[in-house]
């Protein structure tokens, strides 16, 4: 049995734990920009991991506008909540960056966790990881600039997939943040002339990560503790 290179680290001990249910049962596909993978309401059908790329899951506003509440990568994946016994999303999943990711039904989720072992423990921390998330936004949207929380946004961004070079736009990132395209526009330049970054026509490049770690908020480095 060879198992896929899979990136996301929750999928990864699920492997270890059962094997066969993994590569029986999981679906590995790329992610396109702008695809919509969950709806609020929607049924909480499958879980998904993330090897590359980003989804965004955002709220959606009664005016039609969304904010970011968090961004799951390969070191998490939808479907947390399912573990607090919630049956539909409440959230707005949304592919931010292109990358590839596996889909799992929750019932092979469920038998994955039934057999115990370390699995529980990862998915403890899986939810935690997640509640820290939320509750850092708030405070990140709270009190700190569009060019911090956009520098921070991208060294995450960078974190998960080792690669300086995002297919994303400015556009997208305005939807991210719940600002005025103007604002993001703005937050882009001040980290351009700053030297970390570059932006083209759809794509965003970090030319600097350093000087881009001297622009983004405490945030970014309370994560990485």
């Amino acid at each position: 049995m060879t198992a896929e290179p899979f990136e996301n680290t929750i999928l990864q001990a699920l492997y270890k734990e059962v094997p066969e249910l993994v590569c029986d049962r999981l679906v590995t596909r790329p992610l396109q920009t702008g695809e919509v993978l969950y709806e609020p309401g929607n049924p909480l059908i499958h879980m998904i991991f993330p090897h590359s790329g980003i989804i965004s899951l955002q709220a959606v506003l009664q005016d039609g506008r969304s904010v970011e509440n968090t961004s799951i990568g390969r070191d998490n994946f939808i479907g947390v909540d399912y573990l607090l016994g919630e049956k539909v999303t409440s959230y707005h999943a949304v592919v931010a960056i292109p990358g590839r990711a596996s889909w799992l039904s929750v019932n092979d989720f469920s038998a994955a966790l039934a057999a115990g072992g370390p699995l529980q423990g990862v998915m403890r921390n899986a939810s935690r990881d997640l509640l820290r998330d939320l509750m850092r936004g708030v405070v990140c949207a709270s009190v700190h600039s569009a060019s911090q929380r956009v520098a921070t946004w991208l060294l995450r961004a960078l974190d998960r997939n080792d690669r300086s070079q995002f297919d994303i736009t400015q556009r997208t990132l305005a939807n991210i943040f719940g600002l005025r395209l103007a604002t993001i526009s703005d937050a882009c330049a001040r980290l351009h002339a700053a030297g970390a970054i570059d932006h083209g026509r759809g794509t965003m490049t970090i030319t600097d990560r350093d000087a881009l770690e001297s622009q983004c908020c405490e945030c970014y480095k309370d994560k990485k503790r």
